[in-house]
């Protein structure tokens, strides 16, 4: 295991001012941030984000490109993983408010789903 990947997130999405979830054209998206960061997961000690030169990114993008690792590792887990080296503390707000909605979403997810086994053994 390599000890560090450091992603730019100003030069992989080309853009300060980072929106929406996906891209229809291809370009670089909040899905596509969020999958290379899971590419990469297992392969280094740390994967440090860089926010330099980041203006502003909307709840969706932050959402998907960060929050939604959740649905692949705990919290503890993103909190050893991923080190945030120049968040401002706007930034490091909304992205725990992202956590918090997304937790949330995970956990009616997966009540729904153990309704849906009670209701398959007609419990």
């Amino acid at each position: 295991m390599e000890n560090e990947l450091i992603v730019n997130v100003y030069k992989f999405m080309g853009n300060d001012l980072l929106t929406g979830r996906t891209s229809d054209d291809g370009s670089p998206s909040a899905e596509s941030l969020r999958k290379h960061v899971l590419e990469n997961w297992d392969k280094y000690e740390r994967i440090s984000i860089s926010l330099d030169n980041i203006m502003q990114m909307t709840r969706p993008f932050l959402d998907e490109a960060f929050a939604k690792l959740l649905e692949d590792h705990t919290l503890d887990e993103f909190n050893q993983k991923i080190y945030l080296p120049d968040a401002k503390e706007n930034i490091v707000k909304d992205l725990n408010n992202a956590f918090k909605i997304r937790q949330k979403i995970i956990q009616s997810q997966k009540a729904r789903e153990e309704e849906g086994k009670g209701d398959e053994l007609g419990l």
